[in-house]
């Protein structure tokens, strides 16, 4: 399993369209949408899953991801929320998607 997010966004070499960033969590929009509105949330600090993070960093995350989430539900009507674990997880680092149709 890879950690993209630690091998290309977080290095700089892949740009993305950031919706928030501050010292430990950044939010974008997806670069390969699943919904009409894709946007991620992860930690800038590396952590294998929502089982492995810690209580601080997940809070931090959990902070942005409701942000992101009342501007999708205020724009789009709706929101999903979701996190992915074990073999559903495609990349080692701990990230929340947030979407809508």
């Amino acid at each position: 399993m890879s950690d993209w997010y630690c091998e290309e966004l977080l290095s700089g070499r892949t740009e993305v369209e950031r919706i928030f960033e501050d010292e430990s969590v950044i939010a974008y929009w997806h670069t390969r949408p699943h919904y009409a509105h894709h946007a991620v949330v992860t930690t800038k600090v590396h952590a294998d899953s929502l089982l492995s993070v810690d209580a601080g960093t997940l809070a931090s995350v959990f902070e942005v991801v409701r942000a992101v989430a009342a501007l999708f539900v205020a724009e789009y009507g709706g929101a999903h929320v979701v996190t992915n674990l074990g073999a559903y997880q495609e990349e080692s680092h701990f990230h929340v998607h947030v979407g809508a149709e």
